[in-house]
């Protein structure tokens, strides 16, 4: 046993030196959670999880406290699962290295997630451990956190859920140091412990620094009947001369304080030397293994064409939302990874259909997840979804879409493929007022890179959109979906994909000698546009816009020839995104650049604009 824990103290202060190391070579990072949480890193690199990366059957572990990145490279580097080298530590933070300042997920060497923003990782832990209930294999989710973590609202709103489903794969460890950059954390935090009990967890506490409390409580939380978290006291900046202060949380350790802190533990004072014996002979590394369960585009594509002909052979005017409801309805029976879910809006949200199943305890074989009023927490869920190779879709109002927004960003940033249901998608939700109605969500969600945000305008182009949204396996996307009924616009069947150029052409030009003009609009604004056609003595073209990113993406050639011409491009949202297909001082730009209020779709749309008589006269003008 004692040669047991001199092996286990010998990789924990290699960690803590590697750490020390990198952070001092980079000129930047943090040093004190690697120095405090290091015994806890050992006894579960060495002895409680399994850690091979790309082998289906691994634990997981997220570091949810990203700063403490260099700890996981050094015990990932030192376990030699990885092709992570020594080298790539001496890079740590450098332009285009492997190791980035704050993990970003690369499953070839063991991160299995993008963290930082404090509080993503342990609310996608979530996402994780139902994956794992969901694919029967019996591994565990191990989360890192730390105060900064815990203080994130999105912890409370992912916790309780994890909770609610009995998520008894799911451990969190809880670097319980008392210290954030701004002072004592308890001066400005919760009781943790309490917080938990409070939830339901299996609530443990151990001294972070004792190999056996360490190693009892982590084999005690994996045959828990219940989530875990365990709460490890641990001292932040241990074996430097700022122990247990603020002044431990990012670089503070000097090059000649790290040569004293190795002299103390007995270790050879050049920077990146190891102690022998620790780093392991002969790599283990596993094959490796796609997470992905991959879709058939193929059965995908014929899936998508009969659902247009049965619009177009029985045509009822409806929603953008209700087509899109029936849509991923038909999809789920036919694809078992695509997982469904709303912010306690199902019915609104029409993500819900009487053919789905709930997912949760005692069962996980069902293909939709309730998850509460709990936006933030949703997208995080559906992010751990994504990443273990489901399709998940999840549903709330596009006004609410803000309390999602890092969620949905780290999505981009991973390149994982969550499909957001934005519904309500303007001021035509009405008599809500304008708390709930959309303005500046639809342009914020454009700026975010990776990302594809369609606002289908009919139930054909909702249909082709979701085929688009399931294809695209590295880009997240956003479905913009109306609660107002709308047009049948598209009658003609096309087995093509329209939408997938981002802008088509919906109604070409008559050629009748009149004047030419083309409005360009989105969703329900193309309904508009054909009612203009009808209401002005010129030669209308309409061109259908259910995504702007799309488009971005065609050649130049195909871009001129959709915005040629005098046009009126028109939204109900923010103005600003349109003026970039502005040529000329004759085009228009017709948008909505205050808030909502209180009143019907008729009203609203008069006082804003969006009315046949209004644009006429912006036209006559």
């Amino acid at each position: 046993m004692v040669k047991e824990q001199d092996e286990l103290k010998n990789f924990a202060n290699a960690v803590r030196c590697l750490s020390v190391d990198m952070v001092n070579t980079a000129n930047s990072g943090h040093q004190g959670a690697p120095l405090g949480f290091a015994d806890v890193i050992s006894v579960l690199f060495n002895k409680s999880a399994h850690l091979v990366p790309n082998d289906e059957g691994r634990d997981r572990l997220i570091l949810s406290n990203g700063h403490a990145s260099a700890m996981l490279y050094s015990a990932l580097y030192l376990t030699q699962k990885t092709s992570l080298t020594i080298e790539n530590l001496m890079q740590f933070r450098k332009f285009g290295c492997i190791c980035q300042g704050h993990p970003e997920i690369n499953k070839e060497i063991g991160i299995e997630m993008t963290t930082g923003a404090l509080g993503q990782g342990i609310a996608t832990s979530v996402g994780f451990a139902v994956a794992l209930k969901k694919k029967n294999i019996n591994s565990k989710v191990f989360v890192i956190v730390g105060d900064g973590d815990l203080m994130e609202g999105v912890s409370h709103e992912s916790m309780t859920l994890a909770a609610s489903l009995n998520l008894d794969n799911l451990i969190i460890l809880f670097d319980d140091n008392d210290i954030c950059i701004d002072g004592v954390a308890s001066s400005f935090t919760t009781d943790n412990i309490a917080r938990f009990k409070a939830y339901g967890f299996n609530v443990l506490a151990a001294n972070g620094h004792d190999y056996d409390e360490i190693y009892n409580a982590l084999e005690s939380a994996k045959i828990a009947k219940k989530p875990s978290f365990i709460a490890f006291k641990t001292i932040i900046g241990k074996g430097t001369t700022r122990v247990g202060t603020p002044k431990c949380h990012g670089k503070f350790v000097s090059d000649e304080d790290a040569r004293c802190m190795k002299r103390r533990f007995g270790l050879r004072e050049e920077a990146f030397s190891i102690p022998f014996g620790v780093v392991q002979d002969m790599p283990t590394r596993a094959q490796s293994v796609s997470n992905k369960q991959e879709i058939d585009l193929e059965k995908l594509h014929d899936a998508i064409v009969q659902i247009k002909k049965q619009f177009i052979e029985n045509p009822s005017q409806n929603s953008t939302r209700y087509f899109s409801g029936i849509i991923f309805e038909i999809l789920s029976k036919k694809f078992a990874n695509i997982i469904g879910g709303s912010a306690d809006l199902s019915e609104s949200n029409c993500t819900i259909s009487s053919t789905h199943t709930t997912i949760g305890p005692p069962s996980f074989d069902g293909n939709y997840i309730h998850y509460g009023v709990r936006e933030h927490a949703m997208g995080c869920i559906m992010n751990g979804l994504a990443i273990e190779g489901f399709i998940p879709y999840g549903g709330t109002f596009l006004a609410f879409s803000d309390y999602m927004k890092p969620a949905i960003r780290n999505a981009a940033l991973m390149k994982i493929a969550p499909i957001f249901v934005f519904t309500h998608d303007s001021v035509a939700v009405g008599e809500d007022g304008g708390t709930h109605q959309p303005i500046e969500q639809l342009s914020s969600l454009r700026l975010i890179p990776n990302m594809n945000v369609f606002r289908p305008c009919c139930d054909i182009e909702v249909a082709e959109c979701i085929e688009l949204a399931i294809k695209n396996r590295e880009t997240p996307s956003a479905l913009i979906l109306s609660r107002q009924k709308l047009l049948n616009l598209r009658t003609i069947y096309e087995r093509d994909n329209l939408s997938q150029n981002g802008m088509y052409t919906i109604v070409p030009f008559e050629q009748n000698g009149r004047e030419k003009l083309t409005i360009i609009a989105s969703g329900s604004e193309v309904s508009l546009a054909f009612a203009l056609k009808n209401n002005i003595d010129f030669d209308v073209r309409i061109v259908s816009v259910p995504s702007i990113e799309l488009f971005e993406k065609q050649t130049m050639t195909y871009k001129m020839d959709i915005l040629f011409g005098r046009k009126i491009l028109m939204e109900a949202g923010r103005s600003q995104i349109w003026y970039k297909y502005k040529m000329s001082d004759d085009d228009v730009v017709i948008g909505i650049d205050g808030f909502g209020e209180s009143g019907n779709e008729d009203e609203l749309f008069k006082k804003f604009g969006f009315t046949v008589d209004n644009i006429k006269k912006l036209i006559s003008k």
